[in-house]
């Protein structure tokens, strides 16, 4: 937190409500110049010093760990309705990449030659792993819904059947009837668009979903056979830079309804295991 920040949230507290009181207030009560004076003197004073006390401090980290436990809160309650309306099936997969990444963690905290801190990243950026996965599962099976309603061929025949009726439309003549019939068209030759887009966009969510679990697989086996734990943390920090962008591409697709700007260090101290 900055210095401005801290001033902020000092004017918002309850030690600011409690220090103009008892000196502004005061000074005020006195009905004195020099009492005045004396209370601006002390109110100018504790704004210099109160913001750095530690009884200031505690209750600002306080506050500070009821709001993250907050917002912890809020994103395991969204990460779970995405998982609850997920295909059984689909359940599984998810359930399985967690359970893999979970006994990867555990390998690296019984590594002896990884500090703590090595650790501590190596298992966050797993945990956002898992995190991508799940949001690519959830968006793979809204694509899948959206495929399995549209067929093609069938919004083909309609299209090449309108383009007929409104060439076989007069110039000039029922205005109203060839306007309805291009509007109609033009319907269908955006479902036709965004039922390809939605084609590719699976497709695409089908090989990321592939490519983070051997993403993970190989993760362990480098992790077992590497003697060189810089390394392999290049490996992992490199390939989380990767998944980056996937997370921007599923930020702009339309299918994606997961939250998208959720903190790293929000998905990190979620659990992994989201069913019971």
């Amino acid at each position: 937190m900055t210095g401005v920040e801290k001033l902020k949230a000092f004017a918002k507290s309850p030690h600011h409500a409690w220090l103009g009181l008892l000196t502004l207030g005061v000074g005020l009560a006195t009905v004195s110049a020099i009492g005045m004076i004396a209370g601006a003197a002390a109110y100018a004073l504790g704004w210099i010093y109160l913001p750095d006390s530690p009884i200031f401090n505690n209750w600002l980290a306080k506050r500070k760990q009821g709001d993250e436990g907050a917002k912890l809160r809020d994103f395991l309650y969204q990460r779970r309705q995405i998982y609850d309306a997920l295909r059984n099936s689909t359940k599984e997969r998810y359930d399985r990449m967690a359970a893999e990444i979970g006994a990867l963690q555990q390998e690296f905290k019984r590594d002896p030659r990884l500090n703590a801190e090595i650790i501590r990243q190596r298992s966050d950026r797993l945990s956002n792993l898992a995190w991508t996965y799940l949001r690519l599962l959830h968006t793979g099976e809204m694509l899948d819904r959206f495929v399995e309603t549209e067929d093609p061929a069938e919004l083909q025949q309609k299209i090449a059947a309108m383009e007929k009726d409104l060439a076989a439309i007069a110039p000039g003549s029922k205005p109203g009837l060839a306007e309805s019939i291009q509007s109609r068209l033009e319907s269908l030759k955006s479902r036709l668009e965004k039922r390809q887009g939605a084609e590719e966009s699976r497709a695409l969510t089908a090989s990321e979903q592939e490519r983070i679990a051997e993403l993970v697989k190989l993760f362990r086996a480098d992790h077992l056979a590497s003697r060189d734990a810089g390394a392999f943390s290049h490996e992992i920090d490199g390939a989380a830079v990767q998944l980056d962008r996937t997370k921007d591409w599923l930020r702009g697709l339309e299918f994606d309804t997961s939250p998208a700007d959720v903190p790293e260090e929000l998905a990190a101290a979620a659990p992994l295991k989201v069913g019971n």
